[in-house]
């Protein structure tokens, strides 16, 4: 592919994910609402917003062997009308089965993503892909600070009936995009991958040298990660903003008094300035400022070999994350979670597209769209187990467990991340690659 049109569609691989994380992302705060409305415990309701990441950890090595049988272009356009019709279902749902099942479709389309990485892959040299990655995790960013405020205003305008229009909207602008604008990506003479059969096939990519290793540390960030996304809100109204001790009763928080109702809204409004904040300056990082603040050099000097590049940043990213993790509750006053938060920023900046990165690089070029997806599963198995355990511990042990947890298994990741040099040695990852 020539160079302007391999810029030009990374360009429009960059506004189908943004816009595909807007439309994700209008529905985060939302969901819970709609499920009590018709007539979900606290228990179901949660699961609405894990289904979605269930049907990703199942369906993302499909569409990503899918893409590497038939290319990435009739997968995404496949997937981006998934998620037309699962935005359109929840626009019009009126019970609560209906809604589980716009996620299930929703969530199923949303595999898409690791076919986006794949693509990526395609049209970047070895020493660009940390870079190309680096676009995808800005859309995430941009995503995650547009889609819930909209979400918000949407749904006190209109409910869901203009949520789920909204984001179908989104979602036919994609199609529309990729049908008119993206050329495939995929060489057809490359060796086709292996026939469809089951997901446990796409977990082969465990056996794979530094893949299996990168796999594991996704799923262990994720999953840390996940413990603060799903606990934050009612950490910050513990800690802040209630007067007293907020008990739990079947799932739900009961505060009584209309002082504690204010509390409510106040914890979710600062919980959005807190998350606005954080993908503003994971998306700016990723989108760019990171290369120009951390040059592609070996830290000991000299020009530095792009896998080995990666996974050095893989290892800040993991400390800098656990350093933000142990400091969150020890903030005396709101205000101090703003530098606390902000690590968390840089650090998931440094690692998600080095990570994606060293995996697109170790990958064999036949089987690259399934083992993205595979490792795109392995970041939705985080995001189910992350928010379960962190609730767990917060409620067994107190607001300040999640994060400490949290932060000793990035300590432990960031030391198995400092093995990846070797492995890929061993591996003979360097050989013939240079900056």
């Amino acid at each position: 592919m020539e160079e302007p049109a391999r810029r030009a569609s990374l360009r429009v691989v960059f506004g189908i994910v943004a816009l595909d994380l807007i439309g994700f992302g209008i529905l985060i705060p939302q969901l819970g609402v709609y499920g009590v409305k018709f007539g979900a415990s606290a228990f179901t309701a949660g699961l609405l917003v894990s289904v979605y990441s269930l049907m990703q950890l199942v369906f993302a090595p499909v569409l990503g062997r899918l893409s590497d049988r038939y290319g990435r272009r009739p997968v995404l356009l496949v997937s981006l009308a998934g998620s037309m019709a699962g935005y359109m279902l929840f626009a019009f749902a009126h019970s609560l089965p209906l809604l589980f099942l716009a996620r299930v479709i929703d969530g199923m389309s949303g595999g898409n993503i690791a076919t986006a990485q794949a693509y990526v892959a395609d049209v970047t040299r070895p020493e660009e892909r940390a870079r190309g990655m680096g676009l995808i995790g800005a859309a995430f960013g941009l995503g995650f600070v547009l889609g819930p405020a909209l979400g918000g205003f949407l749904g006190a305008w209109g409910g869901n009936l203009a949520i789920g229009l909204f984001a179908a909207g989104l979602a036919a602008l994609n199609l529309a995009l990729t049908f008119l604008f993206l050329p495939e990506s995929f060489e057809r003479g490359r060796s086709p991958a292996a026939p469809v059969r089951t997901v446990r096939g796409a977990f082969s990519s465990l056996r794979l040298p530094v893949v299996g290793r990168c796999l594991a540390l996704i799923l262990l960030f994720t999953t840390a990660f996940a413990q603060m996304e799903g606990t934050f809100s009612v950490f910050l109204l513990s800690r802040f903003l209630s007067s007293g001790p907020v008990p739990l009763e079947g799932g739900l928080f009961f505060l009584a008094a209309s002082a504690e109702r204010e509390a409510l809204a106040q914890a979710s409004l600062r919980t959005g300035w807190l998350f606005a904040m954080v993908g503003v300056l994971s998306a700016a990082l990723q989108g760019g400022l990171l290369r120009k603040l951390l040059p592609d050099r070996h830290p000991l000097g000299g020009p530095a070999v792009p896998a080995r590049r990666e996974a050095w940043r893989v290892v800040v990213g993991f400390a800098v994350t656990a350093l933000g993790l142990a400091v969150l509750p020890l903030a005396p006053t709101y205000g101090w979670l703003f530098p606390a938060m902000g690590l968390l920023a840089v650090g998931s900046a440094f690692t998600n597209p080095s990570l994606s990165a060293v995996v697109s690089l170790h990958a064999p070029a036949e089987r690259l769209g399934a083992v993205l997806g595979t490792y795109q599963a392995f970041s939705s198995l985080g995001r189910i187990l992350g928010p379960a355990l962190g609730g767990w511990l917060f409620t067994r042990f107190g607001s300040a467990m999640p994060y400490g947890t949290a932060a000793g298994m990035l300590v432990a990741g960031a030391a198995v991340a400092l093995g990846l040099g070797t492995r890929m040695r061993m591996a003979g990852a360097g050989a013939g690659q240079s900056s």
